[in-house]
């Protein structure tokens, strides 16, 4: 059930600084598996938070700059800033960010 909120965060280029589009979205947190935690600590990261949402409302947050897709690469979740480690899209209506 998607009955929290999450702010996604794409990162865009202008010029010389780099300008940050946000975007609020439902989401549901979950904890890492172990498998995948321990998967992503041996190559140095450090997963924390499951987060699944709409794929619909992750695609809405891509930016496009020149000509080039820019996805979200953080999330703001309870007044912390997590990096996005890795996405998966586990059918029509489900897509899950790790982050840490």
């Amino acid at each position: 059930m998607r009955n929290d909120v999450c702010v996604l965060i794409t990162s865009v280029p202008s010029g010389a600084d780099v300008v940050p589009h946000r975007k609020d979205v439902f989401c549901e947190v979950k904890s890492v598996v172990r498998s995948e935690y321990f998967a992503a600590y041996g190559v140095g990261l450090i997963p924390k938070l499951t987060f699944g949402m709409n794929p619909d409302d992750y695609s809405a947050c891509t930016e496009i700059h020149e000509g080039k897709k820019y996805r979200p690469t953080q999330i703001n979740y309870d007044g912390e800033l997590y990096t996005i480690i890795r996405t998966y899209q586990k059918n029509v209506g489900e897509m899950e960010i790790t982050a840490g």
